[in-house]
């Protein structure tokens, strides 16, 4: 068994791809359930101000961003990877147009009047004024999540023609024989669709499609067990520190290990997150901080969706 735990909420289309892949993996793991909306205190302990989801927590070590979640995952599971070297580039670079591009298509259509009205109709009317103010003030600054809702239902029968074509080409999954890294990503964008009954119409019609996203839903979660924030924050508070080495460390536009830096998203979420840094390598950097209420913890970020900026 290991120690994951996944900081998370269920309606989460992100979290909803890592919680598919540890099904994928049969893990065993521990969730902790965080609030949709800001303030978020006990999750900004362990991550220092990084507040989108989900987050990754394996000991005093917290993972951001799924790129690198699900990387993390992968290798401390046996099994045919999800990143094939085969399709290294194929695989990676249609995950990162799904989790970036595809979703944005997904979130404009969730905007959408027919989108936002079957949401409204779920919510109570001041969770939804809390939501949209939430979610504006989380895309200030940056450059995601700014498509119109016209363009969204002009893209999405494109894309959605493609992956049926490809899959009638080489499937049961996106790239062929194999499961890979697209699938997830793919996946957990429908999905956010799907659960919009305002427009999940839109996913109508596509044998192949609605084939393969059956297969995927049918992976499941997995095994999970609920636990609380401040039992989450006690594992990394009591967890054992790590006494880390340069020995390894990618020297990357001048910084150095040991330096005081800031992490922060160029896309949406602009937070900085700030501390040493201790790990440094081709698409993974870390940096050590001290909390308060988490103790010592060591905050890991992709390189591809991230800036590093001396301080």
């Amino acid at each position: 068994m290991h120690d994951f735990i996944l900081h998370q909420y269920d309606n989460s289309p992100f979290a909803e791809k890592i919680r598919i892949l540890l099904g994928h993996k049969n893990a065993h793991y521990k969730i902790v359930n965080i609030p949709i909306i800001m303030p978020k205190p006990d999750l900004v302990a362990l991550t220092g101000g990084y507040r989108k989801t989900p987050v990754l927590q394996y000991k005093n070590h917290i993972y951001c961003d799924t790129r690198l979640i699900a990387r993390v995952i992968d290798e401390h599971f046996a099994g045919e990877s999800i990143f094939p070297s085969e399709l290294s580039l194929t695989a990676n670079t249609i995950a990162q147009w799904a989790d970036q591009h595809l979703f944005s298509v997904a979130v404009a259509l969730s905007f959408s009047s027919a989108g936002f009205e079957a949401f409204r109709q779920r919510v109570s009317k001041k969770f939804v004024e809390a939501f949209v103010k939430d979610r504006a003030k989380m895309s200030e600054g940056g450059s995601g999540l700014s498509m119109h809702a016209n363009t969204a239902f002009e893209l999405l029968p494109v894309y959605l023609q493609q992956m049926e074509q490809q899959l009638k080409s080489v499937g049961p999954f996106i790239c062929g024989e194999q499961i890979s890294i697209a699938d997830f990503s793919i996946y957990h964008c429908l999905w956010f669709i799907s659960n919009n009954s305002g427009v999940n119409v839109l996913l109508k019609g596509y044998q192949k499609l609605n084939q393969w996203f059956e297969i995927m839903k049918a992976i499941g979660h997995g095994s999970q067990t609920s636990i609380d924030a401040t039992a989450a924050i006690d594992i990394a508070y009591s967890a054992q520190k790590v006494l880390f080495s340069d020995d390894e460390f990618l020297v990357v536009n001048g910084m150095s290990y040991g330096a005081d830096v800031e992490i922060l998203p160029t896309d949406y979420g602009i937070t900085p997150v700030k501390g040493e840094l201790v790990v440094s390598k081709n698409d993974e950097m870390a940096i050590k901080r001290i909390d308060e209420k988490a103790g010592e913890v060591y905050v890991h970020f992709p390189r591809v969706g991230y800036k590093i900026i001396s301080v």
